[in-house]
């Protein structure tokens, strides 16, 4: 399992099964409680936090999702982060996983999802970052023009 060090970041609220920190202003990261499971209920209350957050911070950005620490991700919470989203906001997506189990339920997600939104997996939290940089340039460059 991909062990994340939160001590560097700032909290910034939680869900019932997730706390959230920001990473930088534009970065959020959504860390599971470990061995939580996620549901459409769930998924629901994330979401919710997700958009809430971007849209208190007056811009969008990219929500770095800790996968390694879920045992499971039902239709419905699947569904929900599919088609709950505020494109406004909500940049990008970087599903976070470096366990067996967590690599699975990746591919699985991707397998059998649309995301509206870009969402790539990572094996490292570093090369989530910094592809969450690239994003947020291109977003900023785009409303430049």
């Amino acid at each position: 399992m991909l062990e994340v060090d939160t001590t560097k970041w700032k909290a910034v609220g939680a869900t019932s099964n997730t706390k959230y920190f920001e990473v930088e202003p534009d970065i959020l990261a959504a860390v599971p409680d470990k061995g939580s499971s996620d549901d459409g209920e769930s998924a629901r209350a994330n979401q919710n936090f997700q958009n809430s957050y971007w849209h208190k911070a007056g811009h969008g950005g990219v929500v770095l999702v800790f996968f390694d620490r879920m045992v499971s991700q039902d239709k419905d919470a699947r569904r929900v982060y599919q088609r709950e989203l505020d494109l406004k906001v909500m940049r990008a997506t970087a599903l976070v996983g470096g366990s067996l189990i967590g690599r699975a339920m990746i591919s699985f997600f991707l397998g059998i999802s649309k995301p509206q939104c870009p969402v790539k997996p990572f094996g490292d939290v570093q090369g989530a970052i910094e592809w969450a940089h690239q994003i947020n340039r291109e977003a900023e460059q785009r409303a430049r023009t």
